[in-house]
C-alpha cells in the first residue's frame, strides 16, 4: 500500500516556487526551508527538486546569463574614445570590476593557505582554495571573452573601412550617401540609448 502524501508538500512547493522567483534559487530555497523546519532533509530535497529543480544548475544558468549581459555592455574601444553617448555612460567599468574580483580571489586564496615559520605552505581551508581557483578561472574566461569581442570589433572596423574606401574609389557620391546613412543610423541608436 502506498504511503499517503505529506500534507505540507503543496504549501512547501508553492513557497519554494514563490520565494525562488523573488530572491533567487539559493536564497529563496533557504527562506522556504526556514518556513518548514520540521520536514526531514531527504523529503525537503525531493520537494525542492520538484519545485525548482537543481539549485546549483539554476545558479549556474544565472551566472551564465550575467556573463552574457556583461559582455553585451562592454563598450568598444571606439565608444571609449568617442563623445559619450547614453550607452557608454551606462556601461560597466569592466576592467575596474575585473581587478576587484581578482583582488577578492587573491584574498580568498591567502585565507585558504597557512604559511609556516619555516616557509612551508599548507592548505588550511581546502574549499576556500578550490573556490579561489574557480574564481580565477572564471575571471580568465571573462577576460578572454572580452578580448575576443574587442578583436572582433577591430576586424569588423577594418573590413568596414576597406569597403567604404573601395566604394569611394569607384564612386565618391555613393560613398557620401553610405556615410550619411550610417551616421543617421548611429544617431538614431544614440537617441534610443544603445
Amino acid at each position: 500500500m502506498a504511503r499517503p502524501a505529506n500534507h505540507l508538500r503543496d504549501g512547501a512547493v508553492a513557497a519554494l516556487r514563490t520565494l525562488t522567483a523573488q530572491h533567487g534559487a539559493k536564497e529563496g530555497a533557504k527562506l522556504a526551508r526556514e518556513q518548514f523546519p520540521d520536514v526531514p532533509a531527504g523529503t525537503w530535497g525531493r520537494w525542492r527538486q520538484m519545485a525548482v529543480g537543481n539549485v546549483a544548475g539554476a545558479d549556474a544558468h544565472a551566472l551564465n546569463s550575467l556573463a552574457a549581459e556583461v559582455r553585451r555592455n562592454i563598450p568598444t574601444p571606439e565608444q571609449l574614445t568617442a563623445d559619450p553617448v547614453p550607452a557608454t555612460r551606462r556601461a560597466l567599468d569592466f576592467w575596474a570590476m575585473l581587478d576587484e574580483l581578482e583582488h577578492d580571489a587573491r584574498l580568498m586564496r591567502d585565507f585558504a593557505l597557512a604559511h609556516g615559520a619555516d616557509g612551508t605552505v599548507k592548505v588550511r581551508v581546502p574549499f576556500a582554495l578550490r573556490d579561489a581557483h574557480r574564481m580565477r578561472c572564471d575571471l580568465i574566461r571573462l577576460a578572454l571573452a572580452q578580448a575576443e569581442a574587442a578583436w572582433s570589433v577591430e576586424r569588423a572596423q577594418s573590413f568596414f573601412d576597406a569597403v567604404v574606401q573601395a566604394v569611394g574609389e569607384e564612386s565618391p557620391e555613393c560613398q557620401r550617401r553610405i556615410m550619411q546613412r550610417l551616421h543617421r543610423v548611429q544617431g538614431e541608436a544614440a537617441a534610443r540609448g544603445f
